[in-house]
């Protein structure tokens, strides 16, 4: 398997080896984000008032083999650098896919919560869930065939060395430590509609996180695995999804988290969507189990490039602690530029 995927390593360097590129387009684009948001129960208080902004730079060209070249780089609120992405399309091995050297999110965190929303999943705003994330976070491979076969199912997958190793230093660097005991990783996930059944679609994905390395008379020498399985149907203004993860986590404890989502949506006009959503999420250590439940009702209203959303949430047992409960009410409006 490892020869195999160094052969695949040394195709892609192969095939960019000896091409330049053609002069292309730089754009930036972004959104400002003003909240209000007052929380209850355990929740930290302070001023209610927040604001956020991204910023996003991409570019793209053409190779003189024909294959094409997209760039994208965002910048945090603080106007530091953040995730970066090289994508290529056309490369003579992808069979019609693209392959991205990226740490801009993963295949498995993509559909983390899948059920419909209509402004933010139900625990934007309250608790914390151990959900499914795969190899978010880190600077991979990544490869993405939008049409399996004519199926209209979609494949990503991605591959990384050296997860929890963060976004790429300069080149002929090496980010993260050597020493943390992290290995290699990778996400793949199948997404589309289900055969012959109008209006239902499934997301699907698995994850594996190489910790081996970690092993000591007190670990348990597990690596970590990570599942989750989404069907949505949609019929007319109503949308309604269903999802169930696992997280089988590694330490020096058998810990495990279950969580079931749903969620339900009407889109009252072309603008405007309101949905209630629902989280229960089950944290098992060696055989101890802790609820955590969130409710959350939401709404989002559209027009041009603004949005209005307004979210409800109540979290029971918060953060998988016994008789913490936070509640949350929120609006923010959103303008994308």
């Amino acid at each position: 398997m490892k020869n195999m995927k160094k052969v695949g390593l040394s195709a892609l360097a192969g095939a960019l080896a000896f091409t330049s590129a053609q002069a292309g387009d730089v754009s930036i684009s972004g959104s400002m984000i003003a909240s209000y948001t007052q929380k209850g129960g355990y929740n930290t208080t302070g001023n209610p008032i927040g604001m956020n902004k991204e910023l996003t730079v991409t570019g793209s060209g053409e190779l003189d083999n024909g294959t094409s070249v997209a760039y994208k780089q965002t910048i945090t609120n603080a106007m530091g650098y953040n995730d970066s992405e090289l994508v290529f399309t056309g490369l003579p091995f992808s069979g019609g896919g693209t392959v991205a050297l990226t740490s801009t999110g993963s295949p498995l965190d993509a559909i983390d919560d899948k059920t419909p929303i209509a402004f933010e999943e139900a625990n934007a705003a309250v608790g914390s869930i151990d959900d499914v994330a795969g190899v978010n976070g880190t600077y991979g491979i990544r490869y993405t065939l939008a049409d399996v076969l004519g199926s209209g199912i979609t494949f990503d997958a991605m591959y990384v060395p050296k997860h929890g190793t963060g976004d790429a230093q300069a080149e002929k660097g090496v980010s993260g430590s050597t020493a943390d005991g992290n290995g290699e990783g990778y996400d793949v996930v199948l997404s589309g509609g289900v055969p012959m059944v109008d209006g239902l679609s499934f997301n699907l994905g698995f994850s594996e996180l190489d910790i081996s390395s970690k092993e000591s008379g007190a670990s348990d020498n597990n690596d970590q695995h990570e599942g989750t399985f989404n069907l949505n149907y949609a019929i007319g203004a109503v949308s309604i999804g269903a999802q169930k993860s696992i997280v089988n986590a590694s330490g020096t404890s058998e810990t495990k988290y279950d969580s079931e989502y749903f969620g339900i949506s009407y889109a009252v006009s072309d603008n405007l969507s309101v949905s209630y959503n629902n989280i229960e999420s089950n944290k098992n250590v060696d055989g101890t189990n802790i609820d955590q439940d969130i409710d959350s009702i939401s709404l989002s209203y559209t027009v041009g490039g603004m949005t209005i959303g307004v979210l409800d949430s109540e979290a029971d047992n918060a953060s998988y602690s016994e008789g913490r409960t936070q509640s949350a009410r929120s609006v923010q409006m959103t303008v994308a530029f």
